[in-house]
């Protein structure tokens, strides 16, 4: 109930009350012996001291009453409080035992000189959570096996990667190549770096690219002059937003021409020998992947019944750091498709629709964060140093960098604490995949998916490399280090 004492703590300098402000917030009030105020004026004294000069003593030698002469002593109190307060918070956090989530908002009622020091601090706590009972847990396995549909597309692929243009006589269509002069301006002045001769473009599907020249050469023969008005993108410095006026005319349409599949084109442009040891290798690649990929959701799906188990309120903190993990993931997302944020978040629909569901997307891993944290305690899961050493490696192999790196940059960045949580969380659900109850899937025995890294070489520069993606996200409800909270 909001506004109830829970407990309070004493010690011989500390003395502690703690209040429930609501499901997610407490506010801790603290009280300090005057001898420690005493003892944080000093060495605020001794800092101003080696910083400010005081004429007639070298620096570091001014005696107190000198300084407070030359400074104030507010501001001599104030430099004392700035360095004690978050130390005599954290002591006050031990004390309680309080598992805090962000950063406190303090309200200072004493700080002077001879004083007991008197603040309050109110911040989120992370809440407790009833473990859900999975007894009765049932999880239909995800799909798993390939389809002739998996291999014709990856076969195209390939194809595609060796295709020809050759010129076509009929109109551009989606997934053409057309030669365009391009001609751009804004108030009758021509736009450089939007114009161009002889260019040869490759049509998108407009719907996907939300170009309003994808939409315009759609349909459109050599020849034909297109006029039509567009805003321009952030990248154009100060015509950034301003509509400009194109007129492109087409010149020339391309096909692709698909090379057949044949012994002598694997031959030529894989390490295989034959179609059909290429195929099978293929098929032995994409049911590996499937197959991991098919674990990957059930983990996914597992964390998300658990918590569809279980009501508890979140901190809002957490939602928020959260949340800003996600949003600086779409920036580099951008970044790596080298648009802006404002043109990726058109490319994916309605940029209030795209952050809400960003919003809920966050709430649903804190709370599955939450779940987890509190099955990992009643489970006593424990993290081990071989256990951290596999999620390091996990994580450097998911983003292609070096184990050695991660490690470092972990170290470097203070997320030793966040890297211990996610693989207690990765262990837990490791734990609960042998007590939930999956229906359907692959046969236990996988020997004939172990990796052939001679095979995988082979593989690797052709189309199947691309059935693994470039996934930069982490596992659904297992998100790596970002958003958790302390204490």
């Amino acid at each position: 109930m909001a506004g109830q004492p829970l407990r309070a703590q004493e010690s011989t300098a500390v003395q502690t009350t703690v209040e429930r402000v609501d499901d997610t917030k407490v506010t801790v009030q603290i009280t300090v012996e005057s001898e420690r105020v005493e003892e944080a004026v000093e060495a605020a004294a001794s800092r101003l001291a080696e910083q400010v000069n005081v004429p007639g003593f070298r620096p570091g030698k001014a005696p107190r009453r000198v300084l407070e002469s030359r400074v104030g002593k507010d501001a001599l109190a104030q430099e004392a409080a700035q360095h004690a307060l978050p130390e005599f918070y954290r002591e006050a956090v031990q004390a309680e035992q309080l598992h805090v989530a962000g950063q406190p908002e303090l309200d200072v009622e004493t700080f002077e000189p001879g004083q007991d020091a008197v603040f309050s601090a109110t911040v989120e706590i992370v809440p407790e959570v009833e473990p859900p009972d999975i007894d009765d847990l049932q999880i239909p396995h995800p799909d798993w096996e390939v389809t002739e549909e998996d291999v014709t597309a990856q076969l195209d692929n390939l194809r595609q990667r060796f295709a020809e243009l050759e010129t076509v006589s009929r109109a551009a269509d989606v997934g053409d190549y057309v030669k365009i002069t391009v001609t751009a301006e804004h108030d009758g002045q021509r736009i450089e770096d939007a114009s161009g001769e002889d260019m040869l473009y490759h049509v998108e599907d407009p719907q996907q690219s939300n170009s309003e020249l994808d939409r315009q050469l759609v349909g459109a023969e050599p020849g034909n002059i297109l006029k039509f008005s567009e805003t321009l993108a952030d990248d154009f410095g100060e015509l950034a937003g301003k509509e400009a006026d194109f007129t492109v005319i087409v010149k020339e349409a391309k096909a692709q021409r698909l090379p057949e599949l044949t012994d002598e084109f694997v031959e030529e442009n894989t390490e295989f020998d034959t179609l059909a040891e290429f195929d099978a290798e293929l098929r032995r690649q994409l049911a590996a992947h499937k197959r991991e990929q098919a674990r990957t959701d059930l983990r996914s799906k597992v964390v998300e019944a658990l918590a569809d188990r279980v009501e508890v309120a979140l901190p809002e903190s957490l939602v928020q750091q959260e949340l800003q993990f996600r949003v600086q993931r779409l920036s580099s997302e951008a970044e790596q498709h080298g648009v802006s944020p404002d043109e990726y978040l058109q490319m994916m629909g309605d940029s209030e629709d795209v952050f809400s569901q960003l919003d809920q997307q966050a709430r649903a891993t804190v709370k599955s964060q939450l779940v987890l944290d509190a099955i990992a305690k009643q489970m006593e899961v424990e993290v081990d140093r071989n256990d951290l050493e596999s999620e390091v490696y996990r994580q450097a192999q998911r983003m292609g960098r070096d184990p050695q790196e991660i490690a470092q940059l972990m170290t470097q960045d203070d997320r030793i604490g966040a890297l211990i949580s996610d693989t207690r969380r990765r262990k837990n659900i490791d734990r609960l995949l042998e007590s939930v109850q999956v229906l359907g899937g692959p046969p236990a025995d996988d020997a004939d998916l172990e990796e052939d890294p001679e095979a995988g070489a082979r593989t690797a520069a052709m189309a199947a490399a691309e059935a693994t993606g470039d996934d930069q996200t982490g596992e659904a409800g297992e998100p790596d280090t970002h958003a958790r909270g302390e204490g």
